[in-house]
């Protein structure tokens, strides 16, 4: 990338120029939500019994057969035509960079299919609920497209490189959320298959620790080569600072493990506090602790 291109990324041509981009992307954005109630309304697939999800302790959400097929076909479909459209008319005047041998390609793919996960995801929640599909589609398609959009830039616009908090903050979230779907994964395989669902005092602890672990390691692959490149030093590559990145981490986990024993084991088994149930609770758990996370890691690791 020309050096007149990589200043461009952080400074903005003006008042209109900012403008151009900002109604360019609000119009392919737009484009590309329309295109997905479409898929939803004119070709609809039809399917047959529902699906029953545990999600907490004598807690089930039951999801429409149909409404799940029906997100599949938009899930896949209106994010390559995001990035299509940004690629072709690139609102802010930067011509996509794919990086030598095309580089950028690849995580900017393997990020997406975590968008087009939280579109199955987002719909199943939302239709559990008793959204219309139509709604459901209009604010699953909008999020997870704003998700492709930022992805877009932060690739072929190599905002990998930049300082700015905005990117700084965005990737360490995608990492968070990389992360964090493995970490719930392998929290909910072992509370609610390899335990059963079980409340004894110990599921939470070994499920909570065993998510961490998974975690962890993705974490500290995609900090050191993804969030943080342009660090001042490189102590996030030496046995220090994997130790001390596995000790803040470990840190993470114990607040964590308290938080989830207090809003989940506490207040929603005991209590009963119903809003309090499992994916409330590991939303709530995981954003306190991303926040320690970055701090911490940005002070001592990251510097």
């Amino acid at each position: 990338m020309k050096e007149k291109q990589k200043e461009n990324i952080e400074v903005r041509k003006g008042t209109n120029g900012f403008l151009h981009e900002f109604s360019l992307t609000a119009v392919i954005l737009a484009l590309a939500v329309s295109l997905s109630m479409l898929f939803e309304h004119f070709a609809p697939i039809k399917a047959f019994g529902q699906l029953e999800i545990t999600y907490s302790e004598g807690m089930v959400l039951t999801v429409d057969k149909s409404a799940l097929l029906n997100a599949l076909v938009p899930a896949f479909v209106t994010p390559l035509f995001t990035l299509l459209l940004l690629s072709f008319f690139h609102p802010s005047g930067l011509k996509p960079n794919i990086g030598a041998k095309g580089k950028n390609i690849l995580p900017l793919s393997i990020l997406s299919l975590f968008g087009i996960l939280a579109y199955v995801v987002l719909t199943i929640v939302l239709s559990g609920f008793g959204l219309a599909p139509l709604f459901t589609s209009l604010i699953t398609s909008a999020l997870v497209n704003v998700y492709i959009f930022l992805l877009y830039k932060l690739y072929f616009e190599e905002r990998t490189y930049s300082n700015f908090l905005f990117w700084e903050i965005f990737r360490f979230a995608i990492v968070g959320l990389v992360a964090a779907v493995f970490d719930f994964l392998m929290c909910y395989l072992i509370q609610f298959v390899a335990f059963s669902g079980g409340t004894a005092w110990y599921v939470t602890l070994v499920s909570t620790a065993c998510g961490f672990l998974v975690g962890v390691l993705i974490n500290y692959l995609m900090s050191t080569y993804m969030v943080y490149k342009n660090a001042k030093t490189n102590t996030s590559k030496t046995v220090k600072g994997m130790v001390l990145f596995f000790v803040l981490s470990l840190i993470g986990l114990l607040l964590g493990m308290g938080i989830q024993y207090l809003l989940y084991d506490y207040l929603f088994l005991k209590v009963h506090v119903l809003f309090l149930s499992y994916p409330v609770d590991f939303v709530i758990r995981t954003l306190i602790v991303m926040v320690f996370n970055y701090v911490t890691r940005k002070l001592f690791v990251y510097r």
